[in-house]
């Protein structure tokens, strides 16, 4: 009981507890958002599937179509970002391995967040010219 106790103090004034907190909300939060955005971009690929190309780039260069693709995007790469995290925080023992691996899924995720937006501008660009 005693070493639960002192762990518990230890995460305490290191921080960890609320960071644990705020990943456990953030996964929370992204999923219900995942599951909102999926549904709808489900239903909209289904509504497109006999569409040709050009009535497809029509329909993704809308702004509100475009912002509700970036958002879906930045949902799909945060929440797998913060479950890698916490998979590489429970099965990896090594805490340097650990910073270099969560930053290495950190860095592709948000170069693949970011080049999803530049070719979801690219689209809107395409779509109104």
């Amino acid at each position: 009981m005693t070493h639960f106790y002192t762990s518990v103090m230890r995460d305490k004034r290191t921080g960890v507890a609320h960071k644990t907190v705020a990943q456990w909300k953030g996964q929370r939060i992204s999923a219900v958002a995942l599951i909102l955005l999926g549904i709808w971009f489900l239903i909209e690929i289904l509504r497109h599937t006999q569409a040709d190309y050009l009535l497809v780039l029509a329909w993704a260069s809308q702004p509100w179509v475009s912002i509700a693709l970036a958002l879906f995007i930045s949902m799909v790469f945060y929440h797998s970002a913060v479950g890698l995290q916490i998979i590489i925080e429970d099965y990896i023992p090594s805490l340097s391995r650990q910073r270099i691996f969560i930053f290495m899924v950190k860095t592709v995720s948000l170069g693949m967040v970011l080049s999803s937006w530049f070719f979801i501008i690219r689209i809107m660009m395409m779509g109104n010219g």
